[in-house]
């Protein structure tokens, strides 16, 4: 799952999904356009009740760690269980906004 040859990703991308399908292919696709790969990118649907799981599964990427909670457990403990799953230096929480940019370019 790393693209770094020390086996570590430097950066841990952590995204909580919740009911938001309608955003959360737009959010994926732009965190893994990035032109900064080293990068883990942790996705846990929180429950959701709509397609938002289907929309999550769609994607297939080395990078990717897809999880998801039996029932809604809310924002904070989805991302909590992100960051104690993580491996990287750094943590970025990633919200399904549209056209998410996470600052990571490296140009």
């Amino acid at each position: 799952m790393s693209n770094c040859k020390s086996g570590t990703n430097i950066v841990s991308v952590i995204m909580p999904v919740y009911n938001a399908e309608k955003f959360v292919s737009e959010a994926i696709s732009s965190i893994l356009n990035q032109t900064f790969t080293d990068f883990e990118f942790i996705i846990i649907d929180d429950g959701s009740t709509d397609k938002s799981w289907d929309a999550i599964q769609s994607f297939s990427d080395e990078r990717m760690i897809i999880l998801r909670n039996e029932y809604n457990q809310g924002t904070y403990p989805t991302r909590n269980l992100g960051m104690n799953l993580s491996k990287g230096k750094y943590i970025v929480k990633a919200g399904t906004i549209p056209s998410s940019h996470l600052g990571l370019d490296s140009t």
